[in-house]
């Protein structure tokens, strides 16, 4: 069993860097990090799944310097990391998802991934693992919706219930 989450939109509303992120421009991004925010219960979800053993992995399309330090600020205890630099193709490509399960050593059935995008979606399903599309920090909720996610969490309540349910 394992969580596979992506980070921008999905754990932290990082909206507000997104134009000196889409530039590659990452010294400003990473003095912007105090104002990127977990969404609300993101942080206690994480924990609550953490005291019940469920190992998570972020895997993101940002480079590691970036999403370690977001990790550091919000106080997160994360088994793993997928950054961008860890695979030669990215998502919706399913070697991140891939080598994710790798890293944590599980099967891709016992797995679940969980995004805000459509190439999150395509990178779970292609990889074989159930598939979660976070609509509360999408910017594509359309094309998210239309990707076909196994299973739509509206809010992060909502990707609670489920995985407690499932995990606890």
């Amino acid at each position: 069993m394992g969580i596979l989450i992506d980070l921008d939109q999905t754990l932290i509303n990082s909206q507000a860097a997104e134009r000196f992120r889409r530039n590659k421009q990452w010294p400003d991004v990473y003095k912007m990090i105090p104002q990127l925010h977990p969404y609300p219960n993101i942080s206690k979800l994480l924990q609550e799944l953490k005291d019940i053993g469920v190992p998570i992995c972020i895997v993101t399309s940002s480079p590691r310097p970036y999403c370690e330090k977001v990790i550091k600020y919000c106080g997160w205890k994360i088994d793993a990391t997928i950054c961008y630099h860890d695979t030669k193709k990215h998502k919706p490509h399913a070697e991140p998802i891939q080598k994710a399960l790798a890293t944590l050593k599980i099967k891709p059935e016992t797995a679940v991934a969980i995004g805000d995008a459509a190439k999150d979606t395509q990178a779970a399903k292609s990889a074989g693992v159930l598939s979660i599309g976070a609509i509360w920090g999408s910017l594509e909720k359309n094309l998210l919706r239309n990707s076909k996610p196994d299973i739509i969490c509206e809010t992060v309540e909502d990707l609670r219930g489920f995985l407690l349910l499932k995990y606890g």
